[in-house]
């Protein structure tokens, strides 16, 4: 987009990171936080794993290892997949400045979605955990065991001939 000063016929390009969306604007506007300027024209989201801290960005960010976002993020305070949060009341600021303190390795027989947290970790069938509070997991060792959740999973018994 471009946009002539009140008086004026002369066009002026926007500068990056921000937009005309209509013709013979008296000024440009700033993208919002959360979006970039995509063309001089629209603003678009960032994208999941990026984030847009400030007005009138002409490019979005990508979120620090091993931090994630959402689409349109202003920041990135959840875990990637892969990984977990360890503390879903951390201050969001905090997991930005220190994300290794707050994100860990997703550990073996779990499912670890972007934006997973310890409380909600996902646990294979055929093993099980203590509480939604602990990242250890066990294999069950019964036909019938109960998972986090009281979610129960089952697993066929081996016997002489299988």
């Amino acid at each position: 987009g471009y946009f002539a000063t009140t008086g004026s016929t002369q066009q002026t390009p926007c500068a990056p990171g921000s937009i005309a969306p209509s013709a013979n604007m008296p000024a440009c506007v700033l993208c919002p936080k959360g979006k970039f300027a995509a063309s001089r024209t629209a603003c678009e989201e960032c994208e999941a794993g990026t984030y847009a801290a400030s007005e009138g960005l002409s490019q979005c960010t990508l979120c620090p290892y091993p931090l994630g976002s959402g689409s349109g993020d202003v920041t990135c305070s959840i875990c990637k997949e892969g990984f977990y949060l360890k503390d879903s009341s951390a201050d969001p600021d905090d997991v930005f400045e220190n994300p290794t303190e707050h994100c860990k390795s997703c550990p073996p027989n779990a499912n670890c979605s972007a934006g997973t947290a310890l409380e909600n970790l996902g646990v294979n069938v055929g093993y099980w955990r203590a509480s939604n509070a602990t990242s250890e997991l066990h294999r069950c060792h019964s036909e019938t065991c109960s998972g986090y959740a009281g979610q129960p999973s089952r697993r066929r018994r081996l016997t002489d001939g299988d």
